[in-house]
């Protein structure tokens, strides 16, 4: 087995981008995460799009056959972005791939932050709040054992640190939202 490091694996993997951008479709790669992407357009077909990102992925999917590399897909998902009242026009969306049929997802984590169908960030916000107050319960519990400054450290290591994580998405969200996020920081 050969190992490429993460310059390498770049170079390596530069293909996938060319056969996204064949088949007119956007991509993010980080580390050896490719995200393939597309704007839908309200009154576009879905079994249009669904085929030719079907058509691209399996292309993907045989390149890194062939360069001796497996797309793992049981990983892969499906999510369909959309306005609150257009959610169920692409509720019952899915892809064929390989031997899986995927089915279109309600929130997929990304870089550690979840991201649903409306980007409401509900689950993101929920998931960063009880982590917080994880992290707050368990600094709690040494805190007569530990000096001040050692505590003020655990609490920008393990609890500012996850609620500046991805903050930036936030903005703009409405304060109900957004409180729920500073009820952590009393």
């Amino acid at each position: 087995m050969v190992f490429l490091g993460p310059k390498l694996y770049c170079f390596f993997s530069k293909p996938i981008g060319e056969i996204c951008k064949r088949h007119n479709m956007w991509y993010h790669c980080y580390a050896n995460d490719t995200q393939v992407y597309l704007v839908i357009k309200p009154l576009d077909n879905w079994n249009n799009i669904s085929a030719r990102l079907e058509t691209c992925m399996a292309d993907i999917s045989s390149w890194m056959c062939s360069n001796k590399l497996k797309l793992n897909e049981d990983k892969t998902e499906l999510i369909i972005f959309s306005p609150k009242h257009g959610v169920k026009k692409f509720s019952d969306c899915h892809l064929t791939f390989g031997k899986n049929i995927v089915s279109d997802s309600a929130c997929v984590k990304n870089l550690g932050v979840y991201f649903d169908k409306t980007l409401a960030m509900d689950q993101q916000i929920s998931a960063t709040s009880k982590s917080c107050f994880y992290q707050i319960r368990n600094i709690s519990r040494i805190r007569p054992f530990i000096t001040e400054n050692a505590a003020k450290t655990l609490v920008c290591s393990s609890v500012t640190s996850r609620l500046d994580y991805g903050n930036a998405l936030l903005y703009g969200f409405p304060l109900n939202a957004i409180q729920r996020l500073q009820r952590v920081q009393l």
